[in-house]
């Protein structure tokens, strides 16, 4: 027995203690030496690593949309804010009560309050409102209860239920098109044409070695963090970072390195310069190593680029890219990463009902009051079973649910949702559809599978540290829009 012990080289711990048998301790280190000469860690390359990286880099800020300041004002409330964001209840009680005694006891009765969501409720039911009197010219935009009430426009496309905006910057424009609401980035935006005459400033950082959970070590035989499995992320067609990843993982090891953008340098007497709001660009990039060597870093092309030359990277191919700018260039928004958001004012379910050949507009919520409980139409659905009495009662149509909407289809120059009136009903309170004063929609603005609107108070801090205050509209995906089952002319047989 004395013999095998020598015989075999493997820690052995003793008979009563197990902590040396854990630890692993080698005996011999030309067995570490040998395995290292297997693996093929001796054979090294005459590499070097990056030291220093010199960019050229350019700030070009964001010029005024609407009066605001885009290297200011979060992204989100400049695109989807509106003049009537000003108007929170309690603006609305004291204007009221200001201009109250200039009103005859029509228009105070016409302009007053009606249920207000909670907690509110019916306690300024004799109030007079201050948004509906400026609705109506009835008050005086020079009065000091005004002051910070702007005539902004609103980017809001009732017909697509989308926010369209065009931002000037640099001599070219950014067009935002189709934006649902919600985050904005890079790609919430595409230029008409790259910016003509960026003004780079050449600043010299230095590059890290990536590193991310899960990363392998800059080092054979160093323990990994085993509380990360990347192999347990199968790649998927439907996770497209998933498959990134382990293709950076498994194919490029430890051989990436980053370096920040630097920021605008402050010129003495500068009050400083913009980091948001910004397009930045990049100019020809050179890196040193540790030989003292510098190496030109080349960006893939891109569509509207030029061919690749023999040493540069094929493409067209980009990670970040915004659509019309050069390749070298991106958005840089100041987002509100974490906006307080209040309950919902408006919450409304859109979908198309084949059978009936209808579009169907359910208020769940309106102005903050809840409508409808639910979309559920089980009503209907009962009306039109067969319960085997044979006695029939005919209807001229099945049970409407509350606050159900139509919109019929017509087809003009294009085919467009038009909203009806139900009869003995009252039309849509929403302001996302129309609030009582019609609406219409196009075709292409709801999906198959329908879709939800919500519309919500929403508070941010702008980069300056002042709070800005907005009405965020944002459509939502569903699973499947709501089904009426309405029938016409129907025989509804009673039941047992």
């Amino acid at each position: 027995m004395t013999w095998e012990y020598y015989r075999r080289i493997e820690p052995m711990p003793p008979y009563t203690d197990l902590q040396r048998g854990f630890s692993a301790e080698l005996a011999d280190p030309l067995w570490m030496l040998g395995r290292q000469w297997q693996v093929g860690e001796h054979a090294g390359e005459d590499a070097s690593a990056p030291v220093l990286v010199e960019a050229p880099v350019a700030h070009t800020p964001l010029e005024p949309v609407a009066g605001l300041d885009p290297t200011v004002v979060p992204a989100e409330a400049l695109l989807e804010g509106a003049a009537e964001d000003w108007w929170t209840i309690g603006r609305r009680i004291r204007i009221g009560r200001a201009f109250a005694d200039t009103l005859s006891p029509q228009q105070r009765a016409e302009a007053a309050f009606t249920t207000l969501p909670e907690p509110y409720g019916d306690a300024f039911a004799d109030e007079v409102d201050g948004l509906k009197l400026a609705r109506v010219g009835l008050v005086d935009r020079t009065h000091p209860a005004l002051t910070g009430l702007d005539d902004r426009p609103d980017f809001w496309q009732p017909t697509t239920l989308t926010y369209e905006c065009q931002v000037p910057v640099g001599g070219t424009t950014l067009h935002v098109r189709a934006h649902d609401g919600g985050d904005v980035d890079w790609y919430t935006a595409d230029a008409e044409a790259p910016l003509p005459a960026p003004a780079f400033q050449t600043r010299q950082v230095v590059p890290q070695r990536l590193q991310y959970p899960g990363a392998p070590g800059p080092r054979w035989w160093q323990i990994e963090d085993g509380t990360v499995d990347i192999g347990g992320f199968p790649p998927d067609r439907a996770h497209l970072a998933t498959a990134l990843l382990l293709e950076l993982v498994c194919d490029h090891a430890n051989d990436w390195f980053t370096f920040p953008v630097p920021a605008p340098r402050i010129e003495p007497g500068d009050e400083g310069r913009p980091t948001s709001g910004v397009v930045v660009g990049l100019g020809d990039v050179r890196v040193k190593d540790t030989f003292d060597d510098w190496w030109d870093l080349n960006i893939p092309p891109g569509d509207s680029d030029p061919p690749a030359q023999a040493d540069e990277a094929p493409g067209p191919w980009s990670l970040f890219r915004t659509s019309g700018l050069d390749r070298s260039s991106l958005v840089v928004w100041p987002t509100a990463a974490t906006p307080l958001t209040g309950p919902a004012l408006d919450d409304v379910l859109l979908g198309v009902d084949e059978d009936a050949n209808l579009l169907w507009a359910v208020e769940l919520r309106a102005d903050g009051i809840d409508r409808a409980l639910s979309a559920d139409s089980a009503a209907a659905l009962e009306e039109t079973r067969r319960t085997g009495t044979r006695r029939f009662t005919w209807l001229a149509s099945t049970t409407l649910p509350e606050h159900w909407h139509p919109y019929r289809i017509e087809h003009g120059s294009s085919r467009m949702f038009v909203q009806g009136l139900v009869a003995g009903r009252a039309a849509a309170q929403s302001e996302l559809l129309g609030a009582g004063n019609g609406h219409v929609l196009a075709a292409s603005a709801v999906p198959n599978q329908g879709m939800r609107l919500e519309r919500r108070y929403a508070l941010a801090r702008a980069t300056d540290g002042k709070p800005v205050l907005w009405r965020q509209r944002r459509r939502l995906p569903l699973l499947a829009g709501p089904v009426s089952h309405l029938r016409f002319d129907l025989l509804r047989e009673s039941s047992p």
